[in-house]
């Protein structure tokens, strides 16, 4: 594809939804030339307007090819710059809108979207990580913790006592153990207490932007609770030996399918499967969605030119 490849991003600062489309993005940049300008709607909202508006709230000169976004809050905002600039649309996940609105979607598997040309499934939703295979610290390992959620019933002491035994059985890596916003408080203060010579605990707050992409590009193992669904993806996208903390499921669910589904394919370990002091086995297949999407989108964008 000789032509810059125009695009403008619409987020709504959610981290999550923000991840989807940096990944989706930075393969996209990778693989063509590409023009792209974003729009914060959390930051500066988005107002109707005409094309010379529309290109004045994207900082931009000429008008888009593609508008994406992620996030029902900007489904309205994408549609609205989709039909006025003349570009078509692409929505990063199961719209709460009617799917014939959009041009194109790109939907997790676990959301069980229908078959059409016009869906690519994936597994999990798209994030910034990429497969890396060497240079990994063999020294070193990471526990990254969500908390509570409407999956899996969460228990401080049970995911402690889990963290306990990973350290003390794995004793030839030191450990990095992560909180999140979910963590309920006293969690990482009672592993501290533990006082083990190999674990080191850092609260989220403390994580500077793109710790976690770094570390799970250089540690040897990790382990991710299975609540904590676009982490799981990130480490098994980083192609990390990966392994899953046991969280009791509370109910039947898009979720707890989508992690049974993971341990099916030998995408990561269940810790309930585990030996305890086996490494951790590299996922069963290579999984990256983000450069499968983006050469999905400049497929049917050839496609289109010669239809």
């Amino acid at each position: 594809m000789a032509t810059t490849l125009r695009l403008w991003f619409i987020t709504d600062g959610r981290p999550g939804h923000l991840n989807q489309l940096r990944g989706l993005a930075e393969r996209l940049e990778a693989k063509v030339p590409c023009q792209i300008h974003w729009l914060d709607i959390s930051q500066q909202g988005f107002r109707k307007a005409g094309r010379s508006g529309l290109c004045g709230q994207f900082a931009a000169s000429s008008l888009p090819d593609w508008v994406v976004a992620a996030g029902s809050r900007c489904h309205l905002p994408l549609l609205w710059t989709a039909k006025v600039s003349g570009a078509r649309s692409l929505v990063l996940m199961k719209p709460s809108l009617p799917r014939c609105l959009f041009d194109a979607a790109i939907i997790p598997e676990h959301d069980a979207p229908p078959v059409s040309p016009k869906i690519l499934v994936t597994r999990g939703v798209l994030n910034v990580m990429q497969p890396t295979f060497e240079n990994r610290d063999k020294r070193r390992g990471l526990i990254v913790l969500g908390g509570v959620n409407k999956h899996f019933a969460w228990d401080n002491d049970a995911v402690l006592a889990q963290v306990l035994v990973i350290a003390n059985a794995r004793s030839d890596l030191h450990w990095t153990v992560s909180d999140s916003p979910r963590t309920p408080p006293g969690l990482l203060e009672a592993l501290a207490a533990e006082a083990v010579a190999n674990i080191d605990t850092l609260p989220f707050s403390d994580c500077p932007p793109g710790w976690l992409r770094a570390q799970l590009a250089a540690v040897a193992e990790a382990w991710v609770s299975r609540d904590s669904v676009s982490m799981v993806y990130e480490s098994i996208t980083s192609a990390v030996p990966t392994g899953l903390l046991a969280l009791p499921p509370l109910r039947d669910s898009r979720v707890t399918r989508s992690m049974a589904s993971v341990l099916a394919a030998g995408l990561a370990k269940g810790y309930e499967s585990w030996s305890a002091g086996e490494p951790l086995p590299p996922p069963a297949e290579q999984v990256w969605e983000a450069d499968r999407a983006a050469d999905w989108l400049l497929n049917t964008l050839e496609g289109n030119k010669h239809a």
